[in-house]
């Protein structure tokens, strides 16, 4: 499987916790958003070439791509995110940002 969160674009991760099991979980089998495994070793060479280039993320057609403030959050490194995180969240709890209600 590629990784790929066909709806948005975006890489997905998974954690893995060592302890923690339940038989109930079903397993789903991830959906293959990239056909050829040159496909899949070009997006792979991009995003680990420079992650902040949204170019990887137009490999994929995806039915709701992320905004232009959305891709500016992940382009920004973590420890540099708070500010941009308390500003969408002053605007959404004012209610007069609709594109911070997208991301949130």
């Amino acid at each position: 499987s590629s990784g790929i969160n066909a709806e948005y674009g975006g890489y997905r991760a998974v954690l893995v916790f060592k302890n923690v099991k339940d038989e109930s979980i079903e397993y789903l089998a991830p959906h293959d958003a990239l056909e050829s495994q040159k496909s899949k070793t070009e997006l792979l060479e991009k995003f680990n070439g420079d992650w902040k280039d949204p170019a990887w993320r137009g490999m994929v057609y995806c039915e709701k791509p992320y905004s232009k403030e959305q891709l500016d959050y992940f382009n920004t490194l973590p420890a540099e995110r708070l500010p941009k995180i308390q500003d969408m969240m002053s605007r959404y709890s004012a209610g007069n940002d609709d594109e911070a209600k997208k991301v949130i």
